[in-house]
C-alpha cells in the first residue's frame, strides 16, 4: 500500500530488468574506458635509493663508509627543520644546507649493544644542550621474543612521552632466535621466520614516522664468534631491506668501522693515533672507548644524514 492508501500499483519487472541491464552495461563501458587512460595506474609515493658513499670529515684520515638511506620527499610531519629542531634529510642528488642544531629530542632505544651507544652519544653530545638525549635501552631484549620485552607496544609508550624528532634504534643482539606467531614457532633465519621478524621491524619504523619522527636503524657491528656473525649479517640484511620501503628511515651500516682493511674482526685498533681495545672479550660487546669510537661514528653521520652542525666533546676515531 501507498501512504494514502491507494492499492500498489502491478511490478513491471520485465522493464525493470531490461533498464537495469542497460546501466550496468554502461558502467562497465565506463570503467573500461577510465582503465585505458595514460596515467591510470596507481603511483607509489615511496622511491628508494641505490647505497650512498657518505666521507666523515675530521682532522683525522677521512673514512668512507657505504650507507643505504630510503629517502623519500619528508612529509609536513617529517620537516623538522621547520619545527625549530633542524634536521633535514633530503633525497641522494637534493642540496640541503647544513644549519646549527636546534631544540631536538632525540630518542635511543635497544639492547645492550644499544646502551654502549647510548652512552657514547651521551659522552659525545654532553655540552650540546639542545640535543635532549633519551636512552630508553633494555638490555636482554629484542624485536624475536615479543612474549619477553614487546618494542612495539613499548615504544607507544616511549613516543607519547617524549615526543622525538629522531629516533635512533641499534638492537638485534638477542635475536638470533626461534619466534612464535599465531601459535606456532619458527626456526631463527626461516622465510617465516624473516617475515615475521621484518614486519616486527615495520612496525618499529612506521610508529614513530607516523608520529612525525626520523628514525635512524643503526646496523650491527662485525662480531667475533663466526656463527654469530653469520646471523647479525641476515639481520643487519632485513634493517636496510625495510628502511628502504618506508619514508623517514635510513639505515645506517656499521659493519666496516670495526673490521681490518680485509674485512676481518679486530678487537683492538690505534684510535687517536694510540692503540686502544674496542671491544669487550666476548667479542659482541664495546669497551669503553670502542663505545665512544661507535658513537663518534654515528654522530658524525647524523650531522650528514640530516644537514645540521654536531660538536664532539670526545671525538674518538680509529686512524691507520
Amino acid at each position: 500500500m501507498i501512504s494514502d492508501g491507494s492499492p500498489l500499483p502491478p511490478p513491471h519487472w520485465t522493464l525493470r530488468a531490461k533498464l537495469l541491464g542497460a546501466l550496468s552495461a554502461l558502467v562497465l563501458i565506463g570503467a573500461l574506458v577510465e582503465s585505458t587512460k595514460p596515467g591510470a595506474a596507481t603511483h607509489s609515493t615511496t622511491t628508494s635509493s641505490s647505497p650512498v658513499t657518505t666521507s666523515i670529515k675530521t682532522q683525522h684520515p677521512t673514512t668512507t663508509v657505504t650507507t643505504s638511506p630510503a629517502f623519500t620527499t619528508p612529509s609536513a610531519t617529517l620537516n623538522q627543520r621547520s619545527h625549530g629542531c633542524g634536521l633535514a634529510a633530503s633525497p641522494p642528488r637534493g642540496t640541503v644546507a647544513t644549519s646549527v642544531i636546534g631544540h631536538c629530542s632525540v630518542l635511543e632505544i635497544g639492547d645492550s649493544l644499544g646502551t654502549d651507544l647510548g652512552w657514547g652519544l651521551a659522552r659525545e653530545l654532553a655540552t650540546t644542550s639542545t640535543f635532549r638525549l633519551h636512552l630508553m635501552d633494555q638490555s636482554s631484549t629484542g624485536l624475536a621474543a615479543t612474549w619477553f620485552y614487546n618494542w612495539p607496544r613499548e615504544e607507544r609508550h616511549l613516543l607519547a612521552r617524549f615526543h622525538p624528532n629522531l629516533l635512533i634504534v641499534c638492537l638485534g643482539g638477542n635475536d638470533e632466535q626461534g619466534i612464535r606467531f599465531d601459535g606456532r614457532s619458527y626456526d631463527f633465519n626461516t622465510p617465516q621466520w624473516r617475515s615475521r621478524y621484518a614486519e616486527l621491524i615495520r612496525q618499529v619504523d612506521v610508529l614513530a614516522t607516523r608520529a612525525g619522527s626520523y628514525v635512524l636503524w643503526v646496523g650491527l657491528p662485525t662480531m667475533a664468534p663466526v656463527t654469530y656473525r653469520a646471523g647479525v649479517i641476515a639481520l643487519n640484511s632485513l634493517y636496510q631491506r625495510v628502511a628502504r620501503v618506508v619514508p623517514g628511515v635510513t639505515y645506517l651500516s656499521t659493519w666496516s668501522l670495526l673490521t681490518d682493511d680485509r674485512g676481518h674482526y679486530r678487537a683492538s685498533a690505534p684510535v687517536n693515533r694510540a692503540k686502544a681495545v674496542l671491544r669487550a672479550p666476548d667479542g659482541i660487546h664495546f669497551s669503553t672507548i670502542g663505545g665512544d669510537v661507535f658513537a663518534s661514528f654515528v654522530t658524525d653521520e647524523i650531522a650528514s644524514i640530516y644537514h645540521v652542525t654536531l660538536h664532539l666533546d670526545q671525538p674518538a676515531f680509529i686512524t691507520h
